[in-house]
């Protein structure tokens, strides 16, 4: 039996899908690796969701360099081979959508989370409804409202929010 103190010193880890590599939660490539999912949501990889996320300042902001963003971009990549696929297009389901999203637990680091994806999925101007999707996927998900992400509010009432809403669910 593992002890206590032996629990709190590994990582958790959330099985991401079958065939998807995990991480540990809330951990700089979990984080990554939403943001390469909002960046392929539209089934297509543009240079300017890659200069958003630099200009942006997100690698700094995740806590990883851009070559390891984009070691999790490649390793992504070689786990969405093993998915179910139709064509040339892959199927990531909801569940495994779901998956990475559970991947993020604190509530501070779930809006932080939302505004990068936002920026990623406006950078080509385009709105594709699979990125719509996400967005708000990712908002029932994490029980935040845009309200959150459009104005600043301490940790604490964000944190606050979210109990209370999980609550009244």
């Amino acid at each position: 039996m593992m002890s206590i103190q032996a629990r709190e010193r590994f990582p958790r880890h959330i099985r991401a899908g079958n065939n998807l590599r995990p991480y540990p939660v809330d951990s700089a490539r979990a984080k990554a690796r939403l943001l390469v999912l909002a960046m392929i949501a539209d089934g297509k990889l543009e240079s300017a969701e890659l200069e958003t996320l630099m200009a942006r300042g997100a690698f700094a902001e995740l806590g990883i360099t851009r070559n390891d963003f984009l070691d999790v971009l490649y390793e992504f990549g070689a786990d969405l081979a093993g998915l179910p696929a139709s064509g040339f297009e892959i199927a990531i389901s909801p569940r495994v959508v779901q998956s990475l999203l559970a991947e993020i637990s604190d509530d501070t680091q779930k809006l932080a989370m939302l505004r990068l994806i936002f920026d990623v999925i406006r950078s080509d101007g385009e709105l594709a409804p699979s990125e719509a999707r996400l967005f708000w996927t990712a908002l029932d998900a994490w029980s935040l409202r845009v309200e959150d992400g459009r104005r600043h509010r301490p940790a604490s009432q964000i944190k606050e929010a979210a109990r209370q809403r999980r609550r009244a669910a």
